[in-house]
């Protein structure tokens, strides 16, 4: 077996014979009965009888009787074939490519969304947890992550190595791409780029936002929605953000990081964060895909529930079934308790009439 185990992948062949270990409380059950009528004619003096029941005793005439009916749970997990699931999957035809485009702008770092008093949770932090689980769903999918305030950063190339791509989403922060303003169009066109050379079956672009261009940029939007369009690219836009003005982090240039008042605690101010939904919701439309508003995590998690119902994958799967066969492990361990049993019924705990 692997040096890691996976327990949800052993698996029992014929459980139907699991039924037969109802039989074991049935059979200690009657021989109770018929222990307790011999002993009522064996003892005519309780003060035997009493004896035999002290604790030691007690343990000591149990022991045998133990061996003997792990000795047959054993067998019966023998016979109902436990199994080790060794198959394999191979992905040879991957239905959709999907690109998911996080703004990582100062205003990321409101916290109009943390989910209550004393816990404290900026925009980001709630929009990395929700994508972690988007991309923990979407298992046969190429998934990649651009990260974008003025400029785009690639932050990970389609993959299927989810572990990997979850390892990059926990590097996303304000401060990444080393400027903190928005430029939407520079997003799509990295996004676009990614996928354009791709024959999958759907390509996806998600692009999530709580701002609007700043500073303006020399070319509409529109235009790489356009293109995105030509490329049968499908383009989500999804607004966060409970309201635009809201108290906020602030954002440090000079150690890209929260700014800090002289003892080490966060710097919180209010500030308006203007979103252009009228852009995104034009975007989505020209590419015949939808705009979202989310204002909270849960609001932010049936988006993405949304568009994962609405990009369904059909994957083709080369499987390689393999099961490692465990009954010779149950039956030797039943076989071990059973002749225990005989040799100490025989030697230690042999009964003298």
């Amino acid at each position: 077996m692997n040096e890691f185990i996976e327990w949800d992948r052993f698996t029992i062949a014929e459980p139907h014979w699991l039924f037969l270990l109802v039989l074991i409380p049935l059979i200690i059950l009657v021989r109770r009965k018929a222990k307790i009528r011999e002993t009522a004619l064996r003892f005519p003096s309780l003060e035997k009888i009493e004896r035999i029941k002290s604790g030691k005793v007690r343990i000591r005439l149990w022991i045998p009787h133990w061996l003997r009916y792990s000795s047959i749970c054993c067998l019966i997990l023998a016979i109902s074939r436990p199994q080790y699931d060794q198959s394999t999957q191979t992905i040879l035809s991957s239905g959709v490519d999907i690109v998911l485009a996080v703004d990582l702008s100062a205003s990321m770092l409101a916290l109009d969304m943390s989910e209550g008093k004393g816990q404290e949770r900026t925009r980001l932090d709630v929009v990395k947890e929700v994508i972690g689980d988007f991309i923990d769903k979407r298992r046969y999918d190429r998934i990649g992550l651009v990260a974008f305030s003025v400029n785009p950063y690639l932050v990970s190339a389609l993959t299927l190595d989810k572990e990997h791509l979850r390892k990059n989403l926990d590097r996303l922060r304000v401060g990444l791409t080393h400027q903190t303003g928005t430029n939407i169009g520079s997003a799509l066109a990295e996004g676009i780029n990614r996928l354009r050379s791709l024959e999958s079956k759907s390509k996806i672009l998600i692009l999530l936002t709580d701002g609007k261009d700043d500073p303006p940029p020399p070319h509409s939007p529109m235009i790489y929605a356009e293109g995105a369009k030509k490329d049968n690219i499908k383009i989500y836009t999804i607004a966060i953000g409970s309201n635009s003005r809201t108290r906020t982090y602030l954002f440090d240039p000079s150690t890209r990081d929260i700014r800090r008042f002289p003892n080490g605690n966060a710097v919180v101010r209010v500030a308006d964060f203007p979103v252009d939904k009228d852009i995104l919701q034009r975007i989505s439309k020209s590419t015949d895909a939808q705009f979202f508003e989310a204002k909270n995590k849960d609001g932010l998690a049936v988006i993405y529930d949304e568009i994962d119902r609405l990009e369904k994958s059909e994957v083709e799967l080369s499987v390689n079934a393999l099961f490692e066969e465990l009954f010779p492990w149950a039956l030797a361990i039943g076989l071990v308790f059973l002749l225990l049993e005989i040799v100490l019924s025989r030697t230690i705990f042999l009964k003298v009439p």
